[in-house]
């Protein structure tokens, strides 16, 4: 009998949760704000990972790479606001996001704008990277907020 109920749960359940399933694992990306304002690299590979747009430009270089569950974030809004007005009022610009060529971006990690990220660094997994930040060409980023750990020597192949 619960052999019987179980086939019968997933000949359900699977139609309905797979979708939901295969956004989250896979590769895709979700885009708040104007898609204008992205410039991906062609050889960028970003893997479910969010790009908010309401507040600045997102520009992404070659072969960057993204693990799971990344949050690319220009947007804001003022904590001394309430309500409504805090959730509908946020600045359209400024908020510029600028990652360099050949960046690894580790699972669960959240970069905020404005900042820059130099060419080859790494941001490790689960760090925040903070508005007015800049993380040097080669640096490995990590933690809350996100400091450079050490300076990685880049092979010639770079």
């Amino acid at each position: 009998m619960a052999n019987h109920l179980s086939t019968i749960l997933q000949k359900i359940l699977t139609p309905l949760l797979s979708p939901t399933v295969e956004r989250i694992v896979y590769k895709k990306i979700f885009v708040w704000g104007s898609k204008d304002r992205l410039k991906i690299a062609a050889s960028a590979c970003l893997v479910n990972t969010l790009l908010n747009t309401s507040s600045g430009t997102i520009t992404i270089g070659e072969q960057t790479f993204t693990g799971h569950n990344v949050s690319i974030l220009t947007g804001t809004h003022d904590y001394s606001l309430k309500m409504a007005e805090r959730m509908s009022h946020f600045p359209l610009e400024g908020g510029d996001i600028v990652i360099g060529k050949g960046v690894w971006i580790g699972s669960n990690a959240t970069i905020l704008g404005p900042c820059e990220i130099g060419d080859h660094a790494v941001i490790a997994a689960g760090a925040i990277v903070t508005p007015r930040s800049r993380i040097p060409e080669g640096e490995v980023a990590v933690g809350i907020p996100a400091r450079s750990s050490k300076p990685r020597a880049l092979s010639s192949a770079a």
